[in-house]
Formats: structure tokens, C-alpha cells, sequence
């Protein structure tokens, strides 16, 4: 039976570590790019493994990598997808037992940030999405959730949400499989205001139960919506908004010469500050409060708790007590956050001292004419006994 070197690698290391159908096309792609640059398949590389000593095929290769690196510079990709590419190479060699030489690790620089979004940027983007696009948009607010954790969620991993009462904040179960990495299950949890879009785009499906996809896509209920979907229709929201002036955000307009096996070259040329991610990064900044190895676990950055992860408490109604009480009012989309308030408190407080300060000028400027005033006075007297005293003498 013949093996395809390149799939049993994907298949046996790189898909089974990180489970991600992204991820395994992300690896393949970073060797078969670079199989191209080399001329050679990866039949052939490994058959010059076997055929060539240890320390000439290590260097070669290594010169080859080191060589591959300025190119793809060249090509205008960031420095964070070079270094992907080259760990697709390193794990592709390893898994084969092929040695490399030194390859120097590049910086992670990211040249692109996601700028953070206003709550009121957020709003206007919900009020021109679909109700369904609203009910995942608020869930990844509320949640901080991945798009592509959102996309495999089941109705009955969100607490009762078919229930009128269901209760707020409602818990949102990630079940292992649906985890980067199937690493560990864990949760978080949603608001009131997106239990109510949900709830909204529900009514509009023919039939739901708990075993239903919570996000499909129109007309295909049974299917779950592609998280690249919801990436696409958010972007074109906000390219929309900024269209009529609402919002204002930057692009790079970066080419990226890609050359195929066929010798095709074809162009990335749109990279934009506001993104889905966005909303992500939302959660991250308003959950705050709640201290970062609460808002790490919710957002299933699992592996940033290190160690104290096996100290680290998983008690539902524990998360759901610090949540509702140091996150969820700071995710509010409908109604003023205590940030707000308190910015209000703050102005109104500004206005009142201000009015104050006015008041005593003005009291002090009358206080001062009234005293110019019995000045005055006094010397018009003393005028007056004056005039008299003249006439008598």
C-alpha cells in the first residue's frame, strides 16, 4: 500500500495535535509551498534522506529553509505566517525522522492589529445585520468565544436557552470536541441581551431542538455555519457603515505574489483594522474586571492559566457569580454600562462645580459693586455737609 508521506504527516501529528481543519490546511500549505520552491516532491526529499548521509542532508536542507525565508519576505508576508510556514517544515522533518541543520526563528511582530470597536461602532453594526448575524455577533461579545467554537455550538450547550426562564447570565458549555485542541471543556457565559437575539433568530428557523446546530446557514438547517462566513458578512458590514460615514477605520493595501505549482500567481491585497476578532477583543477589555484567569478560561485560552490550572476553581455557579457581577455589566449593548454611568456622574458633577465656581464670582463681583455702592454713598454725604458747612460760613 502507498503511503502519502505528506497526508499521514497531517493526519498522524500536525491535524490529530490541534484538531482544526484550518490548522492541517495551514500545514499543508507551508510544505507543499515549499516543495515547489525546491522542485522536489516529498517522496524524493525523503528518499535523499535515506540515500545521503546525516550531515550533508541536514545542511542542505537547512540552507534550503534559510533560502526559503527571504522569499517569502519578499512576497510581502508577515513575519507571524513566515514563522508558521517554517514550523510546518520543521514538524514535517521531525515526523519523518529527517534531520534538519539550524534555522534561525524569526520575530512574531504582529504587523496588523485588530483596533479595539466602541459599544456604539458594535450597535451599528447590529442594527444592519440579519437577525441571525446580530445573535453571533452579541454571543461572541458577551462570551468571548471563538467564531468557530460558536459555529459547532449545539442549542444544548447554551443553559436552558429553549426554556422561557432561562437564566441570566446563561452558561455556554464547550464541549471537548468543539475545543482548539480538544484540549479540556469549559465554559462561559452570555448576557440578556444576547439570550434575546438568539432567542429571536430561533423563531425564525421551522423547527428546533437540543440537538440542533445553534448557528446554520439559510435554507440548510442541518449544516453548521462556516465561521468564514460570518467573517466575510461581518467586514462587509463595517465596509458598509464606513461607506456612509458612521464608522472610520483603516486598511493596508498589501500584495502577496503566491506563485502555484502551475506557475499562477495570484493577490491578497485587503487587510482591515476592524474584523470579527474584534468583538473578541471587546470581551477581553469590558470582562476585565473579572480578572484575567477568569476571562482567559471563558475564552478557552486554557493553557495561559499554566499551572495554576489544576488549582483553578471550575465551579459553574462560582464563574457565574463573578461573571454577572464584574463582566456582565460592563458587556451591556442595550443599556448604559457602569462606565458609563459613571462617565455621566462624572460630567453632570464637572457641570455642577463648574456652576458653582460662577456662582461665587458672581456673588464676589456683587459683593464688591455693593461695596462701591455704600462707598459711594458716604462720599456723596460728606459732599453734601460739606456744601452746608460752606453756605453757614
Amino acid at each position: 500500500m502507498q503511503v502519502d508521506i505528506v497526508e499521514d504527516w497531517l493526519n498522524s501529528v500536525a491535524y490529530s495535535h490541534s484538531n482544526s481543519s484550518q490548522t492541517k490546511a495551514l500545514y499543508r500549505l507551508g510544505v507543499e509551498r515549499f516543495l515547489v520552491f525546491i522542485g522536489k516532491t516529498a517522496e524524493e526529499v525523503l528518499h535523499e534522506c535515506e540515500t545521503t548521509s546525516e550531515r550533508d542532508f541536514r545542511r542542505r536542507y537547512a540552507s534550503y529553509v534559510r533560502a526559503y525565508v527571504p522569499v517569502l519576505q519578499k512576497q510581502g508576508y508577515a513575519p507571524a505566517t513566515i514563522n508558521s510556514r517554517v514550523a510546518a517544515i520543521r514538524s514535517f522533518f521531525k515526523y519523518n525522522d529527517m534531520a534538519l541543520g539550524f534555522v534561525p526563528s524569526g520575530s512574531n511582530l504582529i504587523e496588523n492589529h485588530n483596533r479595539d470597536m466602541s459599544k456604539e461602532e458594535i450597535l451599528e453594526t447590529l442594527k444592519i445585520a440579519s437577525v441571525r448575524d446580530r445573535a453571533f455577533y452579541a454571543v461572541m461579545v458577551q462570551s468571548g468565544l471563538r467564531p468557530n467554537t460558536i459555529s459547532n455550538l449545539k442549542i444544548a450547550d447554551v443553559e436552558r436557552l429553549l426554556e422561557t426562564n432561562t437564566p441570566i447570565p446563561a452558561e455556554i458549555r464547550v464541549r471537548r470536541e468543539n475545543t482548539k485542541g480538544k484540549f479540556m471543556e469549559y465554559f462561559s457565559f452570555i448576557g440578556v441581551e444576547a439570550i434575546s437575539y438568539v432567542k429571536d433568530y430561533l423563531k425564525t428557523r421551522a423547527q428546533t431542538s437540543e440537538v440542533d446546530y445553534l448557528f446554520t446557514k439559510f435554507g440548510h438547517e442541518d449544516n453548521p455555519l462556516s465561521s468564514a462566513v460570518m467573517s466575510h458578512l461581518f467586514s462587509k458590514s463595517v465596509f458598509e457603515l464606513r461607506k456612509r460615514g458612521i464608522v472610520k477605520f483603516e486598511t493596508s493595501e498589501k500584495k502577496i505574489h503566491i506563485t502555484t505549482r502551475d506557475d499562477r500567481t495570484r493577490d491578497i491585497v485587503s487587510r482591515s483594522e476592524l474584523r470579527l476578532y474584534c468583538l473578541r477583543k471587546y470581551f477581553r477589555k469590558y470582562a476585565g474586571m473579572a480578572g484575567p484567569d477568569y476571562v482567559n478560561f471563558w475564552m478557552g485560552h486554557t493553557s495561559a492559566l499554566g499551572v495554576d490550572l489544576h488549582y483553578f476553581s471550575r465551579d459553574v455557579e462560582h464563574h457565574r457569580q463573578i461573571y454577572a457581577e464584574k463582566a456582565m455589566p460592563f458587556l451591556r449593548l442595550e443599556s448604559k454600562t457602569p462606565s458609563e454611568t459613571e462617565k455621566r456622574i462624572t460630567e453632570q458633577t464637572n457641570q455642577i462645580e463648574e456652576l458653582r465656581r460662577e456662582n461665587a464670582e458672581l456673588k464676589s463681583k456683587m459683593d464688591n459693586l455693593a461695596g462701591s455702592s455704600k462707598a459711594l454713598e458716604a462720599l456723596l454725604k460728606r459732599v453734601e455737609e460739606l456744601e452746608k458747612s460752606s453756605r453757614t460760613d
